[in-house]
Order: C-alpha cells, then structure tokens, then sequence
C-alpha cells in the first residue's frame, strides 16, 4: 500500500466532530437532521467508473499512483477491477452483460483522497510522467491538488491544514 494511505500505528485520539445545540436547530429549520451519534450503515464506499481502456486505466492506477488492485474479472461480456483507495474502492467496469451494458452511463467522476502528506505526495507525483496542478490552500481549511486520469476523470488529493474538530465541524454555507 502505498505510504500517504498506511493508517498511523499510534492510537488516535477521538475527535469530537458533533454539531452545537444551536446547529442542530439550525438544521431543522432547513429540514434535516444533524444528530449527535449518527451510525452508518454502510463499511465501505465504492466508486464506479465505466472505463473504454481498462488496460491504461489499471496501469495508471496501480502503477502511476500506486493504488493496489484488490479484484479483478475479465469476461468476453464486460471486464473489471477493483482498486483500493486507502480502506473504500475504486471500481472500473467496462460496459458489458456483466456490467451494466444496457444503462446510460456517461460523463467523467470526480473523487478527492485524503492523504497524510499532500505536499509530499505532490513531490512524489511530479517526477512522474502525469501533469498535475499546483497545489491550492482552500478557503475551507486544507491544501489541494488534481490530476486527470487518462480519461478524463478528476481525482483530488487533500490534506487539512487545521484541526480536525475544526475541519470535520458541520457549517451552513
């Protein structure tokens, strides 16, 4: 796995990402609900994106930018791989029978990433043959980066540049 998505080995400490009294009532009044102790039912996110070129689109992933592959399936009705993004997945289908060959799917994903280092990573990512942009300081409390994958999708590293009760801490735009 690559080293900006290896978990810290030291213990983390909780951080309290609950909304205020006044937030939660706030929230009401626009129709939904910030409750304190929300329970997600889901593990895991995945991400779907229907590729034309599995061949480039595995490489760039696994070999660019280190992601490891989990799974994968090659049929002649639709081929797949699923890639690992640091605990959620990236999964890439090739439309086929086995994936979904009769939906209109169509048009780029966009996924941001967070990572250890974005500094770092940028370093890193810059020696390779990728253009990237620059990295931005965002309004919002952490430092960014894009690339476009070989077809076109967005993929945004980021790492936060204050606290994560700060980050995390619900705001009404």
């Amino acid at each position: 796995m690559p080293y900006f998505l290896n978990k810290q080995k030291k213990e983390k400490k909780k951080v309290n990402t609950s909304p205020t009294k006044s937030e939660v009532e706030s929230a009401k009044e626009e129709g939904f609900d910030l409750g304190n102790n929300w329970n997600a039912y889901s593990k895991e996110a995945r991400i779907h994106v229907y590729v034309k070129d599995m061949h480039s689109m595995v490489r760039f992933y696994n070999k660019i930018l280190e992601f490891p592959v989990v799974r994968y399936w090659r049929y002649a009705e639709g081929d797949g791989t699923i890639i690992n993004l640091g605990g959620n997945s990236l999964e890439l289908f090739s439309k086929g029978k086995r994936n979904y060959y009769h939906k209109d799917f169509s048009g780029c994903a966009s996924f941001s990433v967070r990572v250890r280092d974005v500094k770092k990573l940028h370093d890193k990512l810059s020696r390779k043959n990728i253009v990237i942009e620059d990295i931005v300081k965002n309004e919002w409390g952490d430092s960014s980066f894009s690339l476009r994958d070989p077809e076109g999708n967005r993929i945004c590293f980021f790492t936060p540049d204050v606290s994560a009760e700060k980050y995390y801490k619900v705001k009404k735009s």
